[in-house]
């Protein structure tokens, strides 16, 4: 899935989500965001902000704290014209980028793919290179990492070889971190709109008869 697929799929996932402010004390927040009036639902997740972090969890199933500033509303809110921004966001993570990330077929065909062009470039590229790159490599099954980096590593034509492939990295973000990059920056988003129209009332818990 592409940055787009998951920005789509979020947008359907949460199209009928509302925010309740659960607590509310400067940098103390707890914010839901669900499509059930009781709280949770498909899709719900929560936004909990203390003096330097910010904790996003919910029905995805990963839980993420992200460490900056003392507000870390602030932080996510610096990106907000341009769209999420993992690379910068995932190393604000605990256990970094690394964390978060996973094996990418596209990934793999993307750097095969510039492999081949920077051997063409330097001229080091035997004739019907490319031929033999799709027909060897792309056209198989690359969504298992160690089976594609097996076809990489011995893949040969007329004297060619891709050299020392251990070090190339096929990793992109896993969907989940990415849904929940764009879950931070909506829901941020939304509490923002609340406090400027002074819809605050229309954000707080629902009292149940006992």
């Amino acid at each position: 899935m592409t940055y787009d697929d998951i920005a789509a799929r979020f947008k359907r996932d949460t199209a009928n989500h509302a925010m309740t402010v659960l607590h509310e004390d400067g940098l103390y927040r707890h914010l839901r965001f669900s499509s059930n009036s009781r709280g949770y639902g498909e899709y719900w997740f929560d936004l909990v902000t203390w003096p330097g972090r910010l904790a996003m969890c919910g029905d995805m199933g990963d839980d993420y704290v992200f460490s900056r500033l003392p507000d870390m509303f602030e932080f996510f809110r610096a990106d907000r014209q341009w769209g999420i921004n993992p690379d910068y966001w995932a190393e604000k993570l605990g256990g970094g980028r690394s964390s978060v990330q996973e094996y990418s077929e596209g990934a793999f065909r993307q750097i095969v793919r510039e492999l081949f062009v920077s051997a063409v470039q330097c001229g080091e590229a035997p004739r019907g290179l490319g031929k033999a790159v799709r027909a060897d490599i792309l056209d198989y099954d690359l969504s298992d990492e160690a089976e594609a980096r097996k076809l990489l590593e011995s893949f040969e034509y007329k004297g060619f070889a891709f050299g020392d492939t251990w070090e190339f990295r096929f990793r992109d973000y896993d969907h989940s971190f990415l849904w929940a990059c764009y879950a931070i920056q909506w829901g941020i988003a939304r509490y923002d709109r609340v406090r400027k129209y002074g819809l605050q009332a229309l954000a707080a818990p629902k009292r149940v008869a006992s």
